[in-house]
């Protein structure tokens, strides 16, 4: 027990400072290589948070635990919006100046879940559904690429106060480096919080799919959190929303396409009807708040919350 609390509180402080250096090297490198904001937090950061998910989902599928591998991803991206935007938002509401977001990157959100949906329904995600969605990633890559290049407008993070070492330099290579240092802290964090979660929930006996959608959920989307809640404080949100988003896309297409690649997962009928409709109806939920005036209020993002301690109410009842 005291070693799980350790670990986890020790992961946390890890995952703070390093989210914070990842934000503010990354809003540097948009600027270095002419990109936006939005795509830093859609590809660069949404990659590097979501590493964690890869990380899990890729060990549970080697061990063949299907439950935490599927529970995991599912319930990373209902956390992401329910719980991490829905939090970011009610704190500072979230207000987007780049609107290609609902051109590209939030269709390609849907369609990705909608795809999955589709590829469930033979009641199993094989190899072949898996090259299918690493074939999708690698087209979201490019488009988000070529986007960014395309609108690059630094209007949003023209205040941004850089940390000192940063802002002196314009070297492309150490600001980069930066990146990759901070991203390796993040994921270091993560793990620790997650070992120590799950070594507490076994101690508690909670079964193993609540463990994946609830438990590393959680523990994994942290990375997710602390960089969209530093984000939002740091008045870039751009990023908070684009690292949801890319990191959704991210957990679907590439996270489940290597997993089906590595073990075909067989899926429970139940999911079919609970969780990957909750999946899609948070999707849904987060594109149709951003079409208001391209912002999520506080009240929105009560909302969203709420309706993710509803959903974890549900999944515990089962």
């Amino acid at each position: 027990m005291a070693l799980g609390v350790f670990l986890f509180l020790f992961g946390l402080i890890i995952l703070v400072v390093s989210s914070d250096w990842l934000i503010h090297s990354s809003v540097r490198l948009s600027f270095l290589y002419k990109l936006t904001p939005l795509f830093v937090g859609l590809v660069v950061i949404a990659f590097g948070t979501s590493a964690p998910e890869a990380g899990v989902g890729i060990v549970a599928a080697l061990k063949d635990h299907k439950n935490i591998a599927l529970g995991n991803i599912l319930g990373s991206n209902i956390a992401n919006i329910g719980l991490i935007l829905g939090l970011c938002a009610f704190i500072f509401p979230l207000k987007i100046r780049n609107k290609e977001i609902f051109k590209r990157e939030m269709p390609i959100m849907i369609f990705s879940v909608l795809l999955l949906y589709g590829l469930c329904m033979d009641l199993v995600i094989s190899r072949l559904d898996g090259v299918i969605l690493l074939i999708c990633f690698i087209i979201f890559c490019s488009v988000s690429y070529f986007g960014a290049k395309k609108y690059f407008d630094a209007t949003e993070a023209q205040n941004f106060k850089f940390k000192k070492l940063l802002a002196q330099t314009n070297s492309r290579f150490f600001t980069f480096t930066c990146v990759i240092l901070s991203l390796a802290g993040v994921i270091l964090g993560a793990d620790l919080m997650v070992r120590g979660g799950v070594s507490l929930a076994k101690i508690l006996g909670i079964s193993t799919w609540v463990i994946g959608i609830v438990v590393f959920a959680v523990g994994t989307s942290l990375p997710e959190l602390v960089a969209s809640l530093t984000a939002s404080l740091r008045k870039v949100p751009s990023i908070s929303v684009g690292n949801i988003v890319g990191s959704n896309i991210f957990n679907v297409l590439f996270v489940l396409g290597v997993v089906a690649l590595i073990r075909p997962i067989a899926l429970d009928a139940s999911i079919l009807r609970f969780e990957l409709p909750v999946v899609i109806g948070f999707s849904f939920l987060l594109f149709t708040v951003m079409r208001t005036r391209y912002t999520i209020t506080r009240w929105e993002g009560l909302v969203m919350f709420l309706g993710y301690i509803v959903f974890i109410f549900f999944v515990l009842r089962r």
